[in-house]
């Protein structure tokens, strides 16, 4: 439920505790929103898997929830927050504190953004999640520590059974700590009635007993990915290491891990995630063993001793902290390198399917015997295949692909020419009366380069754009660019020659920092990505004197014979230069300024007669956009029209068979 309430009705609401009497604000129900973007985050499916089907909207200044629960599951989720303001205390670092919170505690609420991102690209985000790598170490340090004290080793295994259970519940019972835990007390149990268990019944056997409690489960990556990697070691290690058997066992063993959990867990990161550096691998080999045998034990050591009196954890403290420093130091850098392939356009199902019964069928096939050396080379080059398959390489060659996407109030628009260029026309980003004051942001606040533009570059698997088109320097244009800037490379960039100010004076500096060249145009100029593909520059130019909106670089794109123009925010004025100059007819128009009435006249339409429009306005946007009579100016004309505050992201594909549309909402 999103809760504002002003001022005025929280006196009242206070007024009315205060006589002890309920004060109730009124509360709108609602449907929640799917993804509005190709391959985005889809909310209600998220809240579909946690039961929740409607959400509900009311003002509230702040609000503060406080649990009356009783049981012994609020008493672990006591425990669990004083652990993590003991970490807060004895750790002076916010970034380290929130970090060793996630590590230890999985309270990965304060950790610091720019670490999780860190930890995301290069592919140790597991490290920050509860699962069975905590579980058998924190499990192994407490047992070694019993029958060093003289409990005999059944009484060491029970207790160790029960300390799991009290662990998974301190750490939040994820669905990765609950498997793990499972699995482990499970493995213990064993060894205490001398039973033996193959690890894959072990495992089928709690997948079955976790989706009979929660079948939603299922659909959670968390859960996925902890399931599919312990499989994955489970099937594949074994063998790894019979393949590898000239090498010593600590490195086999090693390697053998970190190759089979990222080879397993390859599609689910491309699937849900769209990211998969090249380095994880290598990355996972030097750092996660670092994080795991040293930073993980020091921190539970802290923490213990920290319990009894804060100055005994000073040397754990340290210790974890500069050895934090030292990984993280060297990851930063590689994580601010520009590496290519860290991006991975949507995998196709038949990919999946076939990636999925190739892993299923090499155990089957080693048991066979086909495990010689040539038969292992073979293994090796297809998989090498899916790995070029997942880049699509053979999609697309004779196509546009134009993405109108919804980045609210605001433009964004991806053009990709073929396999051979993508242009990014514009941005989105925060007009002036949405940003707040710093003190009002949260600590990861919402972005729209960062959490619209980008997680859709990474859809397609693009890491490079060829040319960033600054249409004007308004920041519902340009604002988004900033988070693209170091994430993305970019080849240039395209203005429209006006002095630029303010923020976009700002981000050309940065741009030209990077050695990314700022060039600009003169109506009439053109030129060819590909042969039946032309672009031309209309407007502005260095003698018009525009400034404003009517300053909007305007391009013409005309692909296998369909054309298209690109219109900025041009008002009336700008629309009678380009008269001016000569507009041809156009297929499809991205109708200027967000559908305001300053713009698309009937002259203009007249002469342009565009036979689709596409409106780039944000949902009951404070302008009222698009403009009653813009619409029917389209409407009399039969244009059809598409708009993002309905549709969401609108998608045009260009080829020499002809146009296809795809919307991403039907319309509402």
């Amino acid at each position: 439920m999103r809760v504002n309430l002003d001022t005025e009705t929280e006196a009242k609401q206070v007024e009315a505790w205060r006589h002890g009497s309920t004060f109730i604000a009124p509360i709108q129900l609602g449907l929640p929103q799917g993804a509005r973007n190709p391959h985005a985050f889809d909310y209600i499916q998220y809240l579909y898997h946690q039961r929740v089907h409607a959400t509900a909207e009311t003002k509230y200044a702040d609000i503060k929830w406080t649990s009356e629960g009783s049981g012994i599951w609020s008493l672990f989720q006591t425990w669990q927050a004083q652990a993590a303001n003991r970490v807060d205390e004895l750790f002076w670092d916010p970034n380290t504190a929130g970090y060793m919170k996630s590590l230890l505690l999985g309270v990965r609420d304060d950790v610091a953004p720019e670490w999780g991102e860190m930890y995301a690209k290069l592919g140790l985000s597991h490290i920050l999640a509860i699962s069975g790598l905590h579980v058998t170490l924190v499990s192994s340090m407490f047992m070694w520590t019993l029958e060093r004290v003289g409990i005999s080793r059944k009484r060491a295994l029970v207790t160790t059974v029960l300390f799991i259970i009290g662990y998974v519940m301190l750490v939040g019972a994820s669905a990765s700590a609950v498997r793990s835990g499972l699995m482990g007390g499970v493995a213990l149990a064993c060894q205490v009635w001398n039973k033996r268990l193959d690890g894959r019944e072990v495992w089928a056997g709690v997948l079955i007993v976790m989706l009979l409690y929660d079948p939603y489960q299922l659909w959670n990556v968390g859960f996925q990915l902890s399931f599919i990697v312990t499989l994955g070691l489970i099937q594949f290690v074994p063998y790894s290491l019979y393949a590898s058997s000239r090498m010593p066992l600590w490195l086999r063993t090693l390697l053998a891990v970190t190759m089979t959990a990222e080879i397993v867990s390859f599609p689910f990161l491309v699937y849900h995630f769209h990211q998969f550096s090249p380095w994880s691998w290598l990355v996972n080999l030097l750092a996660t063993p670092l994080l795991s045998s040293l930073v993980l034990p020091l921190g539970y050591t802290a923490l213990l001793f920290g319990t009894l009196h804060p100055a005994l954890a000073m040397l754990p403290v340290w210790l974890s902290t500069t050895l934090l420093e030292w990984v993280h130091a060297p990851l930063f850098v590689l994580e601010k390198l520009q590496i290519s392939y860290t991006h991975w356009p949507h995998p196709d199902w038949w990919w999946l399917l076939g990636y999925g019964i190739f892993l299923l069928l090499l155990p089957k096939l080693w048991d066979l015997g086909y495990h010689r050396r040539r038969d292992m080379l073979l293994y090796l080059i297809v998989f090498v295949g899916f790995i070029i398959a997942a880049r699509q390489p053979f999609y697309g060659h004779e196509e546009v692909r134009i993405t109108y996407l919804d980045v609210g109030q605001g433009d964004s628009i991806i053009v990709e020419v073929g396999q051979k260029k993508v242009y990014l026309m514009d941005a989105g980003g925060k007009t002036a009366w949405e940003i707040k004051e710093p003190w009002r942001e949260k600590r990861d606040p919402f972005e729209v380069g960062k959490d619209v533009v980008l997680p859709f570059l990474r859809s397609r698997g693009i890491t490079h754009v060829d040319r960033a088109v600054f249409t004007h320097g308004d920041m519902d244009h340009i604002g988004g660019m900033e988070a693209l800037l170091e994430r993305i490379t970019f080849g240039a960039v395209l203005t429209n020659g006006t002095i630029p100010k303010g923020k976009e004076l700002e981000l050309l500096a940065r741009f030209q920092d990077q050695g990314v060249p700022i060039l600009s145009g003169e109506p009439g100029m053109s030129w060819t990505d590909m042969p039946e593909v032309e672009w031309k520059w209309l407007h502005p130019g260095k003698e018009a004197g525009y400034s404003g909106n009517n300053a909007s670089v305007v391009l013409q794109l005309t692909a296998y014979g369909t054309t298209i123009l690109f219109t900025g925010d041009i008002e009336a004025d700008g629309e009678d230069m380009l008269l001016a100059n000569g507009v041809p007819a156009i297929d499809v128009l991205k109708v200027a300024h967000h559908g305001s009435k300053t713009s698309s006249t009937e002259a203009f339409l007249a002469v342009a007669e565009p036979r689709y429009a596409i409106i780039s306005a944000g949902q009951r946007n404070r302008y009222g956009h698009p403009s009653p009579e813009v619409l029917e100016r389209f409407t009399k004309r039969g244009t059809q029209l598409f708009r993002t505050d309905r549709h969401g992201a609108v998608t045009l594909t260009i080829s020499p068979k002809g146009i296809s549309w795809r919307t991403q909402l039907t319309d509402t």
